[in-house]
């Protein structure tokens, strides 16, 4: 079967911690948000005074922010302690001690995102926000964010670790998001993003697309509204099952029942909140839990990630269509729906194939991976709206501080 490229589906997404090669460690960043080359280094704390560290400091405050890196003095104030940011202007920065930087009350730790010193422990990965660190329209350092869990928004390091934290779990103020789809790590939420559940348009910059925490709790900024669109949308992270047209797994394409996950209004997560029916994770009657390991890809192979085969996006299949004989002058296919799709294997499947070669089955049924690399090409379909595209319209920005 042949699938050709259709125009991009999925928002643009950037690299968190990590320089490994993949063509996703792009920077993007919203406008006019810096004002010019840094003056000290974040990540060594070199280039500064005795007394003196190297910081964030916020010249200007929402809705226009501008700020830059500068040599402040130094604070006290060390990690997961509550801080003060300061008050924009000449008092911009904070009271957190050199190597560490206040974001939304909370000292963390600087970090490399692009995989060098300092690091991130094993219950942290290195986030990248807007408006912090940025010095020449480039991120230049991050911050540390605990670990979490994207189906029950649990915290992996703590003891309030219930909805990342949030002092009332079903309104939560803070929700699990994440840059590379490697690792998920709790941020704060936006009060213009905390009601947007899928299909959604998520909130983003100005300057356009979407803040990475630019959703609801349990959601986040993924595809585009419809084929042809430039709207990005969010889209419910759920729990997939192998689905295809037998009678065994027909009935499995809004996800799996019995795994846990946390709605956004819930006190905790429950069995049966994980699947893409109205009222759970999803939004429409015709919507699929699709496997996140096809759409993790750099476009040429399909990526490891602990999430491939556990977690999903649900899909609204009936918005979208593809082009499947790259003749202009035939209409495009209708993307198909999982349980319309026969199982790997059938002989002459016809026009759209078999359930493998979309995101219906986990790596491990499609055999995609042999060694940790695709034993086949990438769908050229799911190429073209992967999550980590090169920037384009629909891109992903930073996270935001709510």
């Amino acid at each position: 079967m042949k699938k050709l490229a259709l125009g991009a589906l999925l928002v643009g997404l950037i690299a968190a911690c990590g320089g490994d090669g993949r063509n996703n460690n792009v920077i993007i960043l919203d406008t006019n948000t810096d004002t010019g080359p840094a003056t000290c280094n974040p990540l060594t704390q070199t280039g500064c005074a005795a007394g003196e560290k190297c910081a964030n400091r916020t010249l200007q405050g929402p809705p226009n922010e501008i700020s830059e890196i500068a040599c402040v003095p130094n604070g006290t104030i060390t990690q997961d302690e509550p801080c003060d940011p300061g008050t924009p202007g000449a008092m911009g920065y904070s009271n957190c001690a050199a190597g560490f930087e206040c974001v939304n009350r909370v000292c963390k730790q600087i970090c490399d995102h692009q995989g060098g010193a300092p690091k991130c422990d094993g219950q942290h990965a290195c986030s990248r926000y807007s408006g912090l660190f940025e010095s020449g329209n480039m991120t230049v350092a991050g911050v540390c964010d605990p670990k979490c869990d994207p189906l029950t928004q649990a915290l992996m390091v703590g003891t309030n670790t219930a909805a990342c934290g949030s002092q009332a779990p079903d309104a939560p103020t803070n929700g699990c998001y994440t840059f590379d789809l490697v690792d998920f790590t709790c941020a704060g939420i936006p009060m213009q993003a905390r009601a947007l559940t899928d299909r959604m348009k998520a909130f983003g910059p100005a300057s356009g697309g979407a803040y990475v925490n630019g959703c609801a709790a349990g959601y986040m900024p993924f595809f585009r509204q419809e084929t042809g669109s430039t709207t990005t949308t969010c889209t419910g992270m759920c729990a997939p099952k192998k689905t295809d047209n037998s009678a065994a797994n027909m009935g499995n394409a809004k996800g799996d029942p019995t795994v846990p996950a946390k709605l956004s209004t819930s006190a905790a997560p429950a069995a049966g909140d994980g699947v893409c029916a109205v009222g759970k994770k999803g939004s429409e009657l015709q919507e699929d839990c699709h496997f996140l390991w096809m759409y993790n890809n750099d476009g040429n192979q399909y990526l490891p990630s602990p999430y491939n085969d556990t977690l999903g996006v649900c899909f609204g299949f009936t918005h979208y269509t593809y082009d499947d004989d790259m003749n202009p002058n035939t209409p495009n296919r209708p993307y198909p729906g999982c349980a319309t799709l026969p199982p790997k294997g059938t002989a002459n499947p016809g026009p759209d194939g078999t359930a493998d070669e979309w995101p219906c089955y986990s790596s491990v049924d499609a055999a995609a991976f042999v060694g940790g690399k695709a034993a086949k090409r990438v769908n050229p379909v799911v190429k073209e709206f992967r999550v980590g595209a090169q920037p384009g319209r629909g891109l992903r920005h930073l996270i935001r501080q709510r």
